[in-house]
């Protein structure tokens, strides 16, 4: 083994072993008027429950949080086989108040989480090695593995940000390397992993384009349409199909406020009018006639013109507009939640080994991601001493927020 193989293999090394030490943190928690405290591994429980009860055909035929899953299948079907671990090893009966209590079943929803992490790393070396060299593909991986913030979200707040990262980071890597059924099954699954995702499906449509014409473009949509269908035979067999036909209308409908604690243009403008942009309905009008969500709507859709155009006229690679329209997307959509830019580090860590000024965003990133989910963070804020409402974490938010808006501004002029 060589030493850049053995620096990729030790980062992944200690990414465990960091996983391992956090595996008994509460995550993301707040504390709840009757004194009661709750948070997402809490809804994660109660849909490893469910999809282990009733097969992920069943994730969404109830209501939110318990008895609706606000995830893709594909976030799904792990929780499904550490469920069935569960009830062989630990309580056959899975009771709902036992399972919320039980370390085992947290430190197997975190592990799940973890892993598509570790898997994703492994994806961005073999792709980065393929496209470029082993040392950048040593430092590529170990780099995003060992990422503080990514860290801090999957092993600590047990998101599975992995999954759609994961898919997504080999959509777009295989894709470049020339390969057209691969990417567009890879679309599939990142898809039907976690929303966010459905952010870069339209610039694979073009780039698929660009790269392998219309008969290219085709065989891919069909491979794509194939591996969905695959991944919803459950919900075919069961005759539940239309349940999850109304998951896209549902995830937008849990939270629709302005900013869910995501640090962006609309936190910065919601906050300096005065009012809280996580009790601000994204309906609500932003300016004159037009509402928030409409104004978000025609600023994305700027945004992704915009990504495509430097795509499509080779003034950026394909993984680095991808980001820069993960970025973006983040930075002026509503009902953003403090993690949702976690996306953008996998794919700019595909993209700076080929044009090294991308560490620079990769770096940003990083910091305003961590700070972004620390700050919200009511029990590690409780921690150090400090609170939600503390005046100097209010001004942190504020000042990170501008920090996500003008990284976006200067990556997009300087790629222009």
């Amino acid at each position: 083994m060589n030493r850049w193989l053995a620096l990729f293999g030790g980062s992944l090394l200690l990414a465990l072993i960091v996983g391992q030490l956090l595996r008994d943190t509460p995550g993301y928690m707040v504390r709840n008027p009757d004194g009661t405290i709750t948070g997402d591994i809490t809804h994660y429980v109660y849909w490893t429950r469910l999809v282990t009860l009733g097969g992920v055909q069943s994730a969404y035929g109830g209501t939110w949080p318990e008895t609706y899953a606000v995830y893709p299948p594909v976030a799904l079907y792990p929780l499904e086989l550490i469920g069935t671990a569960y009830r062989w090893l630990q309580d056959p009966s899975f009771d709902p108040e036992a399972a919320q209590r039980s370390v085992w079943l947290h430190e197997a929803i975190k592990f799940v989480a973890l892993a598509w992490h570790l898997l994703t790393a492994c994806a961005l070396f073999v792709l980065v090695r393929r496209a470029t060299t082993q040392p950048l593909a040593a430092v590529a991986g170990s780099l995003y593995v060992l990422n503080p913030a990514a860290i801090y979200d999957v092993a600590h707040w047990a998101q599975p940000d992995g999954a759609h990262s994961l898919f997504s980071v080999l959509a777009i890597g295989l894709l470049s390397a020339g390969q057209v059924l691969a990417p567009w099954a890879a679309m599939a699954a990142a898809a039907l992993a976690k929303p966010q995702a459905w952010a870069i499906l339209p610039l694979l449509f073009i780039a698929t384009f660009r790269l392998h014409g219309r008969l290219g473009l085709a065989r891919g949509l069909l491979v794509l349409v194939f591996v969905s269908v695959g991944i919803a035979v459950p919900f075919f067999a069961a005759g539940r199909l239309s349940e999850l036909l109304s998951l896209p209308g549902n995830v937008s409908s849990v939270m629709p406020v302005v900013s869910a604690d995501a640090h962006n243009l609309w936190w910065i403008i919601v906050q300096q009018r005065g009012a809280d942009p996580l009790f601000v309905e994204d309906s609500a009008h932003a300016f004159g006639p037009l509402t928030y969500r409409s104004a978000a709507a025609v600023l994305v859709t700027a945004v992704l013109l915009l990504t495509w155009g430097l795509y499509w006229t080779r003034r950026a690679s394909l993984a680095e507009a991808a980001a820069l329209g993960v970025l973006g997307w983040f930075t002026f959509t509503t009902q953003a939640h403090e993690n949702h830019l976690f996306f953008a580090l996998p794919l700019l860590s595909l993209a700076w080994p080929l044009k090294r000024a991308l560490l620079v965003p990769f770096a940003i990133i990083s910091a305003t991601l961590l700070l972004n989910m620390l700050l919200h963070d009511q029990l590690v804020l409780e921690g150090i001493g400090a609170s939600l409402h503390d005046p100097i974490v209010e001004r942190l938010r504020l000042v990170n927020a501008f920090a996500n808006v003008l990284c976006f501004l200067g990556w997009a002029l300087l790629a222009a």
